[in-house]
């Protein structure tokens, strides 16, 4: 018994843990691995990668895919629910892209293209 009462069984327990080498190894390796998971400490991490410049993202990638099954109209759309997720500059540049593309189709309805080139000028 020592002067504050006895020593609980889990209060030893730690006591023994905190003295062994190596369980506070374990424990601290244990408590980081809780850090990077995400359990304690800073909020969740997330990791960026830049894209390159001459790198096609993957809204190009999406598009080549939409024309390469001949589905302009969707490709239109796609672009044009790009608005507010692009800088105006990049939007409107992205417009011109497709604009080249679909002018190279014959296939594409002429009325379709007149009318997306229309809407593509405003961003001009």
């Amino acid at each position: 018994m020592n002067q504050n009462g006895p020593i609980n069984s889990e209060m030893r327990i730690n006591l023994m843990d905190d003295n062994d080498f190596i369980l506070r190894q374990v424990k601290s390796f244990a408590e980081g691995l809780g850090m990077i998971a995400g359990k304690k400490g800073s909020p969740k991490t997330e990791i960026i990668y830049q894209q390159q410049q001459n790198q096609k993202g993957k809204i190009f990638t999406d598009l080549d895919n939409l024309l390469l099954h001949r589905k302009y109209e969707a490709a239109i759309h796609y672009v044009y629910a790009q608005k507010f997720q692009l800088d105006r500059a990049n939007y409107y540049q992205l417009g011109e892209w497709l604009t080249q593309k679909l002018r190279t189709d014959s296939e594409v309805d002429p009325a379709l293209l007149a009318e997306f080139i229309s809407n593509m000028e405003k961003y001009k």
